[in-house]
């Protein structure tokens, strides 16, 4: 029996394993490795970081989702993938494979800036946030003057600012700490509509956030932030969400990466080299129509998963190559601003409020609903690009907010 092995369980990874699972059924062996035995909810993490969830809130056990399904899960780390023998050499054993699908995710990119990796804290995950939490939690208690300084002003930094600045509200110390974000360019969010960037801007300004543009960091010494235009900033405490690249993963023979570590796929998610290695979510490279590479969002993680899992199991099934590439434009996105606030943008249009909350609320559940059904339920439509799929996601849609808006009168 073929072996299809799936390295890592983020949002690309495991959406990809159930999927195809479902596909499949008794046609291949479906491997599924990772480091931990927890697929971890991302997008929330700063919420942990500001103590609004719990780290057990956000993981949710492999074996749950995987339970009843024909997927072998193996904990472990992945030392090399040796293409040339179809192998997989872990800690504790090695795995052959026929196909092989990396989804390993990214790691924090520090740009090569002196100090940011040895005095600054990331947000990678949630035993980052865990740790994030706790420094917060020391510095709400203190009597003194406290900066908080986060570097990067992408979604992660942005949502992180907003969520710390609500924790600190509450504390009787409030008026003792800043929360700073410093941003390398003239804009916060780069690559997000004008109309969120403004409207995000005022929320944290609103929030007492202070904000600084054009402002690239030089060095980082312990505490102390050091701008190349000559400023010193001071802080007790000092988070890097600048940038990502790709998760660092030793292959022999290497394959080809972005300079940021990304591995280059095609339109069909294979890397140039091997016809049977494809990679998807953060650590793929994948260029749009328009010829731009797409961003490290969940969102194109698990649509790059669901079209995967169609395309090899149509590969498996009926021994034909599919020929559709794929595609997908970027409908809707939503920002957390805080423990319970949204803002975003859906088909061109700014939302905010109930209706963004209840479109994040949406997703998530599509998604939640779709691991544990194998892509099986109606809201997987949300997945799919064609213009049924569309209108029944949106019905969906329609009918999940109407049940959420009778909930809401009841209460």
């Amino acid at each position: 029996m073929s072996k299809i092995v799936v390295v890592g369980a983020g949002y690309a990874g495991i959406f990809l394993c159930t999927n195809l699972s479902s596909k499949l059924k008794d046609i291949a062996e479906i491997i599924l490795i990772d480091r931990n035995d927890y697929h971890q909810l991302m997008q929330e993490i700063h919420l942990v970081a500001s103590g609004f969830r719990t780290s057990e809130q956000l993981k949710i056990p492999i074996s749950s989702l995987i339970y009843g399904k024909k997927i072998k899960f193996i904990q472990s780390n992945v030392k090399k993938i040796l293409p040339d023998k179809k192998t997989i050499v872990l800690d504790s054993e090695e795995i052959e494979y026929d196909e092989l699908i990396i989804c390993l995710g990214s790691s924090t990119k520090y740009f090569n800036i002196p100090g940011a990796d040895k005095y600054t804290l990331p947000l990678r995950s949630i035993y980052d946030a865990s740790i994030i939490y706790n420094h917060i939690s020391e510095i709400i208690k203190e009597e003194v003057k406290n900066n908080i300084v986060i570097v990067g002003a992408g979604a992660t930094g942005i949502s992180l600012g907003s969520a710390l600045a609500e924790m600190i509200n509450l504390s009787k110390n409030k008026d003792n700490i800043k929360v700073n974000i410093i941003e390398a360019t003239s804009t916060i969010l780069y690559g997000w509509d004008l109309k969120i960037k403004n409207k995000v801007e005022d929320i944290l300004k609103k929030k007492g956030i202070r904000i600084f543009h054009n402002s690239l960091v030089e060095r980082v010494d312990e505490n102390i932030l050091f701008l190349k235009d000559g400023l010193e900033i001071k802080s007790s405490l000092i988070i890097w969400t600048a940038g990502v690249r790709g998760f660092n993963i030793d292959i022999e023979p290497t394959i080809e990466k972005t300079n940021d570590g990304r591995i280059i796929v095609d339109e069909y998610c294979k890397t140039n080299q091997y016809e049977n290695i494809y990679s998807i979510g953060d650590i793929a490279a994948m260029k749009n129509s328009k010829g731009a590479l797409y961003p490290p969002l969940a969102q194109i993680a698990v649509r790059q998963a669901r079209y995967l899992a169609d395309y090899i199991s149509e590969y498996y099934i009926n021994k034909v190559v599919p020929k559709e590439k794929f595609d997908y434009e970027i409908k809707a996105q939503i920002l957390s601003v805080g423990n319970n606030e949204y803002v975003g943008l859906l088909n061109n249009y700014v939302v905010s409020g109930d209706i963004a909350k209840m479109i994040d609320e949406f997703t998530k559940n599509t998604y939640m609903k779709s691991l544990k059904t194998g892509g099986k339920n109606i809201s997987v439509n949300l997945y799919e690009n064609d213009f049924f799929s569309q209108v029944l996601a949106g019905m969906t849609f329609a009918g999940f907010t109407f049940f959420k808006s009778l909930e809401k009168l009841s209460k």
